[in-house]
């Protein structure tokens, strides 16, 4: 099986009500660290795909957000693959010459990170589960034709992640 984790509330947590701008401010979830080692001991793969809308509204680089992706891959014991997205439409009224602040087919719901990377790792959205904390994750891989988890329930999380 793949399974394909968001990043930003599922794997690492941010700073209070926004996502981590910065490697030292994404810290590793709890039980996460047990529950991808056991999926790799199965001989699962691993993936990470993360809309990365910071880029768009101008509060990090393109290269920043890659960094931060590969970054939460080493914290978790690195991942066969990896996407992320930059564009937010909803940037585009704050900023409008921004080549990001658009809607792209990689941004989730939409189900292009996933479908990548279902391909390039050979895997059929039978064989692939999509975990996430937020709709747009719950969407995307509804749109993808794959399983889905809330992380709350795969991670066994209490009410807080605290």
């Amino acid at each position: 099986m793949l399974y394909i984790f968001d990043k930003d509330g599922t794997l690492v947590s941010g700073m209070g009500d926004r996502p981590a701008n910065t490697p030292e401010e994404q810290h590793v979830l709890p039980n996460v660290l047990e529950k991808i080692q056991a999926l790799r001991l199965a001989d699962h793969r691993i993936a990470i795909a993360s809309n990365q809308g910071g880029v768009a509204w101008g509060f990090i680089t393109y290269e920043e957000a890659v960094f931060l992706v590969s970054d939460c891959a080493d914290k978790i014991g690195g991942v066969d693959a990896f996407r992320m997205c930059p564009f937010d439409p909803k940037a585009s009224t704050k900023r409008p010459g921004s080549m990001y602040a658009k809607d792209a087919e990689c941004r989730k719901p939409r189900p292009g990170m996933l479908i990548n990377i279902m391909r390039e790792l050979g895997f059929s959205p039978d064989d692939t589960v999509m975990i996430g904390d937020m709709e747009s994750d719950k969407q995307a891989a509804q749109n993808a034709g794959c399983h889905f988890f809330w992380a709350k329930d795969f991670f066994d999380w209490e009410e807080t992640k605290s």
